[in-house]
């Protein structure tokens, strides 16, 4: 789930509403989340929604076995 820039901006405006701990919280998370996500793709070898007839995982959801 990369961020795209709207997204991003979205993000800092909240951030400069909340206090330094909610800040500081909020920034983590969200790091946390995009390094889950970057593991995710470079594992499976897939982005999000991105299909493939050659690899045998999915991203989402599940498959048939067979």
């Amino acid at each position: 789930m990369a961020l795209d820039q709207s997204a991003l901006l979205d993000l800092l405006a909240q951030l400069k509403l909340t206090d330094v701990t909610d800040r500081i919280r909020s920034a983590t998370e969200t790091l946390y989340q995009e390094l889950i996500d970057a593991e995710a793709t470079a594992f499976i070898g897939a982005a999000p929604f991105e299909r493939s007839g050659d690899r045998a995982t999915r991203r989402n959801g599940t498959r048939t076995p067979g």
